[in-house]
């Protein structure tokens, strides 16, 4: 699948890796009930892109300003590419809480915002690694006592 990103959108192996992980799509092929595995690369790409373009949010352009600066000052600051700080800031959701928090994150120093950035990440790895040793429940809605909860519920 990297392979076939990088070739139709014409970037590297590791861009097309974060293109994968940063996409909405990428949690649904943990869902084994899905299937999604069993698509063709190219059906399974074309789902990406759909996927990737219904999750668009539209923002003012200042708290679009301020959602690049601060990507690209982290970046520099963790010695990352932008596109493996836009990688992890998706997969912890710290973009959603750049936008949500724009009003009162614009006023702070940008180091500020770097360190609230990297507490926000740890919690939530520490978060989810705790949610991974957890036994799955079983599911209120079963219709039937035994049946399997699926691993990640929408």
């Amino acid at each position: 699948m990297a392979e076939y990103v990088s070739q139709r959108k014409h970037i590297s192996l590791e861009e097309a890796l974060t293109y994968i992980y940063i996409n909405p799509m990428y949690d649904n092929l943990y869902d084994e009930g899905a299937k999604w595995w069993y698509l063709s690369t190219e059906a399974l790409y074309e789902e990406f892109e759909s996927a990737r373009k219904a999750d668009v949010r539209v923002v003012e352009p200042e708290v679009s300003d301020f959602y690049i600066y601060t990507l690209e000052k982290y970046a520099l600051a963790k010695g990352l590419s932008g596109l493996q700080a836009l990688a992890l800031m998706k997969r912890y959701d710290v973009d959603d809480f750049l936008l949500d928090h724009y009003d009162l994150l614009h006023t702070q120093g940008t180091g500020y915002v770097i360190d609230e950035i990297d507490l926000m990440i740890r919690r939530r790895k520490r978060r989810m690694k705790a949610e991974s040793l957890m036994p799955p429940q079983p599911s209120r809605n079963s219709k039937r006592s035994g049946q399997r909860q699926r691993l990640f519920d929408g």
